[in-house]
């Protein structure tokens, strides 16, 4: 199987999309199913986080959802239920997903940044990358990785030791894997109270540990 994992930029006249505005004080975490209906219309369910009374108010007033519901799950968090007519290059997605005989791996998450990295998966490049090429101009759309498809990338710190997982945790948190880079070995050294050729060391078993797994 390949993937091809993209970043989304949805069009402004998303419905839903216009629950994560600057004025909402809403934000989406990830789609756990979006689902593309006979008549037309979508389903979709996700989690948000931020103002769960707004968010409400947003959805009540647009005309193109024809239903939802938003379960708390805590004060800032919930589970959302959309049903909503797309505007058109959404609903093309939907359906080149249906076309082309690929599918979505979910959840999709959001970045910071607002947009959706969604992986597509499919049994040839040409399969995953065919889709690409028919996206409507309105979705931004910007490749990140190419290549086999991992069940769950998550997974691959399972291929560390205990003390693997520990120097990467730090090295991550410290910004050595930041481009800039905001640490060195000798930063993540002292942190660990280890020598700096130790840290450099599993940094290099870790990162081919991590790499090889992505080329196999």
């Amino acid at each position: 199987m390949r993937a091809v994992t993209v970043l989304v930029s949805p069009p402004a006249n998303h419905p839903v999309d216009h629950l994560f505005t600057s004025e909402s004080r809403v934000q989406r975490e990830r789609i756990f199913n979006l689902t593309l209906l006979e008549d037309g219309t979508f389903v979709l369910l996700g989690r948000i986080r931020g103002n769960l009374a707004q968010a409400r108010a947003i959805l009540s007033d647009e005309q193109d959802v024809l239903g939802f519901s938003i379960s708390e799950q805590d004060a800032k968090a919930g589970l959302v239920f959309v049903h909503a007519r797309p505007p058109p290059s959404i609903r093309r997605l939907l359906e080149l997903r249906r076309e082309h005989g690929v599918f979505f791996d979910f959840p999709i998450e959001a970045t910071e940044e607002g947009q959706l990295k969604i992986t597509i998966v499919g049994e040839t490049n040409s399969e995953i990358m065919g889709i690409l090429d028919e996206i409507p101009s309105e979705i931004e759309v910007s490749v990140e990785r190419i290549g086999p498809y991992i069940e769950d990338p998550k997974s691959l710190t399972d291929l560390l030791t205990d003390r693997q997982r520990e120097i990467l945790d730090v090295a991550l948190a410290s910004g050595y894997y930041d481009v800039p880079r905001h640490a060195t070995h000798g930063d993540i050294a002292e942190q660990l109270e280890l020598s700096v050729p130790t840290v450099s060391e599993h940094l290099q078993k870790i990162e081919a540990r991590i790499f090889g797994a992505l080329e196999s």
